[in-house]
C-alpha cells in the first residue's frame, strides 16, 4: 500500500480538501491518503470548505492540520503540491523530500491516459530540478478568505486532479 500526502500551505483548504475526495472515493483502494501544510498545527479546515465538500458527499469536519516536516514528509512514498512554491520548499528541506515530491497538477497531466505503480512513477521523477517550478504553471488556485464560487471552483479542479492521479495509480 503506498502512501500519498497532499500539501498546502496552510494544511485547512486545498490539501485537506484533495484528502478528503482521495479517502472518501479510494479509501479501500491501495494507497493511504494523508495532508499537510507549512504553517498550522491542530486547525479545522475552513468552514467555507467543508460546506463546498459536503455538496459532493465529502466530509472534512474532523480535519485538523498539521506542518509537514522532513519525517513526515519521508513517510509519503508520493508528495502532491498544491503549488509549485511548495515543491521549492520541500526541495530546500530535503533533496529527499523533492524526489519525491511533484505537483499534483502536473501529476495528473503526465498519468493522462497511463497507468502505473506508485514506485514506477516515482522514478520517472529522477533527475528534475527544483528551478523548473519557479512559475505558477501548475498552481491549484487558493481560495482562502475567498469567494464560495472560488471555493466551488477550486474543489472542482481538485477532484479532478485526484481523480486523475489515483486512478492511474490504482494498478
Amino acid at each position: 500500500m503506498s502512501k500519498i500526502l497532499f500539501v498546502c500551505t496552510a494544511n485547512i483548504c486545498r490539501s485537506p480538501a484533495a484528502e478528503a475526495i482521495a479517502r472518501t472515493r479510494y479509501g479501500a483502494g491501495n494507497h493511504l491518503f494523508s495532508s499537510a501544510g507549512f504553517l498550522f498545527e491542530g486547525r479545522e479546515a475552513t468552514p467555507e470548505m467543508i460546506k463546498t465538500l459536503g455538496r459532493i458527499d465529502v466530509d472534512a469536519s474532523s480535519h485538523r492540520s498539521r506542518i509537514i516536516t522532513e519525517e513526515t514528509g519521508l513517510e509519503a512514498d508520493l508528495i502532491l503540491t498544491m503549488e509549485s512554491r511548495h515543491l521549492q520548499d520541500l526541495a530546500v528541506m530535503s533533496e529527499a523530500l523533492f524526489v519525491r515530491t511533484i505537483p499534483l497538477a502536473e501529476a495528473a497531466e503526465l498519468l493522462s491516459g497511463r497507468w502505473m505503480s506508485t514506485e514506477e512513477f516515482r522514478a520517472g521523477l529522477t533527475g528534475r530540478s527544483p528551478q523548473r517550478y519557479l512559475d505558477t504553471t501548475w498552481d491549484v488556485d487558493d481560495p482562502y478568505k475567498r469567494s464560495r464560487r472560488r471555493y466551488r471552483k477550486a474543489v472542482e479542479e481538485i477532484s479532478s486532479l485526484v481523480d486523475s492521479v489515483v486512478r492511474a495509480l490504482e494498478t
